[in-house]
């Protein structure tokens, strides 16, 4: 922990001081655990962030993070230092008695609390659900901030893969664009993950951009929308998983002639290594449909050829028809996924199974309502 009281019941925080300082203040000082009362430990070493840790057995150990890494340490410290500048109210490792819980700031703005969890570690799906659902309870907004992964790509439009507890924190701008904030303590930036398209499982195609903590504002400045230009890339990003799933596919189905999306292209005289543009498309919603878009469109227009329909054509009992053949739960998001697929078909549709201007319409579909820059 980064912070405790003095024998004056002062709070003390030890990382504004020198090792020198700290040296001389640990042989004339006692110091309390501001939660249990019980004396603890200052540790100063050569390499870790100065910081307290309890004595051994304490029975206040679990409502502190005891052997917190040097990169946890340094982000709080980096974190709160920084909100502090921009004149915040904000308090360190504060004890919420109510819900027996210690974030690692609370931040008051404007009569609303905001607790700021810095997460260095891996987390359960139940931990955090269970942190969260404690701060929701009580009108305290959470909000996680995840370290950057070590292996994070360099900036620019790339694939990136994101972690399902991470996913979580994936948020939207008001016009819809899907984003992520990471911060990497090593270099004290904060890491955006922009304009996030979901390809498959825990693949995304994205936008990385940096920004120096001394730039940030808080709340978090949001991005902007990517260009058409910069559009053809996730474009040519997207088609290349398409082809990397039909060569896998091939190699690894043993199904034969009952794999559905296998079937399907044989009945439509698909040519496996040159799928039309037309299949394989994202669209928003599509990440409810657990299967990648270059299968179920495909399969799609099978079905449809069977009911002599083209796919924006289909009514919701059709719909509903097709994701029970294909055991996919039937939900809103569902549905509307595939009748955005067929939104976007017939915008571009100029016969003759001819889809000229299929990329534009979906960066239209997609992005081109965030454009306002």
């Amino acid at each position: 922990m980064l912070m405790a009281y003095n024998e004056q019941r002062q709070i003390f925080l030890p990382y504004q001081y020198s090792r020198e300082a700290l040296q001389r203040y640990r042989r004339q000082m006692k110091f309390y655990c501001p939660q249990c009362q019980q004396p603890v430990q200052l540790k100063i070493g050569k390499y870790n962030i100065p910081h307290f840790a309890h004595i051994a057995n304490n029975s206040c150990v679990q409502l502190f993070a005891e052997g917190e890494s040097k990169l946890h340490l340094q982000g709080k410290v980096q974190l709160f230092e920084w909100l502090r500048k921009l004149g915040h109210t904000v308090k360190l490792e504060p004890y919420l008695q109510k819900l027996s819980q210690r974030p690692d700031m609370l931040l008051i703005k404007e009569q609303k609390q905001i607790a700021i969890e810095f997460q260095c570690s891996a987390i359960s799906h139940e931990k955090w659900q269970l942190r969260t659902s404690g701060y929701e309870n009580n009108s305290i907004q959470p909000l996680w901030l995840f370290q950057t992964p070590q292996r994070q790509p360099t900036q620019g439009i790339q694939k990136i893969s994101i972690s399902p507890i991470m996913q979580k924190m994936i948020i939207a701008t008001a016009r819809g664009l899907a984003y992520l904030v990471t911060y990497d303590a090593n270099t004290s930036r904060f890491i955006y993950w922009t304009n996030l398209l979901h390809v498959h499982g825990h693949t995304f195609i994205g936008k990385v951009q940096e920004l120096t903590i001394h730039k940030q504002q808080f709340p978090f400045y949001e991005p902007k929308s990517i260009s058409k230009e910069e559009f053809h890339l996730y474009w040519q990003h997207y088609k290349k998983h398409c082809k990397q799933f039909v060569y896998q596919r091939l190699l690894h189905s043993k199904n034969g002639v009952q794999d559905s999306f296998l079937r399907s292209c044989y009945e439509l005289r698909f040519a496996l290594t040159a799928l039309p543009d037309y299949v394989g498309v994202p669209v928003k919603d599509a990440e409810a449909i657990p299967m990648f878009s270059i299968e179920w469109q495909t399969i799609l227009h099978y079905f449809c050829r069977r009911l002599q329909l083209v796919p924006h054509e289909l009514n919701d009992g059709n719909i509903r028809l097709f994701l029970i053949q294909q055991n996919v739960e039937i939900t809103n998001q569902t549905v509307q996924a595939i009748k955005n697929y067929g939104m976007v078909l017939a915008k571009s549709y100029k016969g003759n199974d001819c889809f000229p201007d299929i990329c534009e319409q979906v960066y239209a579909h997609l992005f081109a309502i965030a454009t306002i820059y």
